[in-house]
């Protein structure tokens, strides 16, 4: 019998920055973009698991699991032709060291995106369903949509399901708890560092306003391969976390779409400089993030009661939003928002009928940009053909909502 489980991508929509500190909140929707995992029991005897992410080219990893005191050791077998693959290995390694089972069955993985993770080729015929994109996984253009993030939460959520003794209950809030707080440890530990979680949030719970964890939960981890690593993984997982979910929505009537920008930002070094300007102009940057933060809770109000009367309202808000963000990134000589995203924004707001407004979602930078508009044919068009024609091209409208 086969597992298949899929999770969200992301946009955070407000509180960028603002998200790393637990005193301040995010407001991120999960997306319609997924990450598929299908996951077999083969009758191997080799005890190995074999990953497989056929619209790349070289993506075949098998790993060799063995057992040990510091849980169980995942080592990748060499195959000339195919590269490392940390989210995954690291994955495999948490998930199978927090279970602690006593023998492991071979088992068989396949691992698909929905096209909108990746930028595609230009075509005159319409994508396949999982588009090939015909180069390896590191070469291929992640359009920003927490691709890592809803990887490991799917991953980690298929092998619970293929290997637990009890099987998983999504509608249960304790086993959709256990999938948050162990893909929350594996994707901090492939990425090497204890992020916000916003993203690896949105993927399992959907759209919330996310408040983040503290960060010493997972910072108080021993390394995998110490003894002793399964137990202390298995009671941080288990244990309350004091990160905040309110759920929300995309409001009825209008729909969130995003561009993808044909050049990229380095997102990490652009947050370490923001962090640094935070540091060093502390009652500064105290007073703009306070304010950062007001005007987003006023976001988040106003789309959670949105009627047609409340849109200029809408409007206005984001542009202050987006003055704010502005406003930082000066401050803190950072290109959050870059001149050429401004232009952008602004022509499509003013531009285009029936957009509510544009923001540069995330950390910023050159990448991306989210609109929300209303939910019509007539607005979504209009869109699509203004963004195809910006830019010699470089803009494209995404399918996901």
């Amino acid at each position: 019998m086969s597992v298949a489980v899929s999770a969200p991508g992301k946009v955070l929509l407000a509180g960028g920055y603002l998200v790393l500190d637990k005193n301040y909140s995010g407001l991120v929707f999960g997306l319609s973009a997924r990450i598929h995992t299908i996951s077999t029991i083969s009758a191997s005897e080799t005890g190995a698991i074999v990953v497989r992410s056929p619209q790349f080219s070289n993506a075949t990893w098998t790993y060799a699991l063995s057992s040990s005191e510091g849980g169980v050791f995942v080592e990748q077998v060499a195959d000339k032709d195919s590269s490392d693959n940390t989210f995954v290995q690291t994955t495999i390694r948490y998930v199978l060291s927090y279970l602690s089972l006593s023998k492991i069955l071979s088992s068989e993985i396949t691992i698909l995106a929905d096209n909108d993770y990746y930028s595609q080729p230009t075509s005159t015929t319409p994508p396949q369903r999982f588009n090939n994109l015909n180069v390896p996984l590191s070469s291929a253009h992640k359009t920003g949509l927490g691709s890592s993030a809803a990887l490991v939460t799917s991953l980690t959520a298929c092998l619970l399901q293929t290997y637990s003794p009890t099987p998983l209950q999504p509608s249960v809030s304790s086993d959709l708890t256990k999938i948050h707080n162990l893909s929350q440890a594996a994707h901090c530990a492939a990425q090497g560092k204890v992020g916000s979680g916003f993203d690896v949030a949105a993927a399992v719970f959907g759209s919330c306003v996310y408040c983040r964890f503290s960060p010493s939960i997972l910072q108080a981890l021993p390394e995998a391969s110490t003894p002793g690593f399964s137990r202390e993984l298995r009671e941080a997982v288990d244990r309350s976390w004091d990160m905040g979910i309110e759920m929300t929505k995309i409001p009825g009537g209008v729909r969130v779409i995003m561009g993808d920008v044909d050049c990229g930002s380095s997102t990490p070094g652009m947050v370490k400089k923001v962090l640094a300007w935070r540091e060093s102009e502390k009652e500064a940057a105290g007073k703009r993030w306070d304010e950062i933060e007001r005007v987003n809770r006023g976001l988040i109000d106003l789309l959670a009661q949105l009627n047609e009367g409340s849109h200029e309202s809408v409007r206005k808000q984001i542009l202050d939003i987006r003055k704010n963000i502005r406003a930082m990134g000066g401050a803190a000589g950072v290109p959050i928002e870059p001149e050429e995203q401004t232009k952008l924004l602004d022509a499509v707001s003013t531009g285009v009928p029936g957009v509510l407004g544009g923001v540069v979602p995330g950390a910023g930078g050159h990448d991306a940009v989210a609109f929300v508009i209303k939910d019509d044919e007539k607005t979504v068009t209009a869109l699509k053909e203004f963004l195809a024609k910006w830019g010699d091209g470089k803009v494209k409208a995404l399918e996901t909502r």
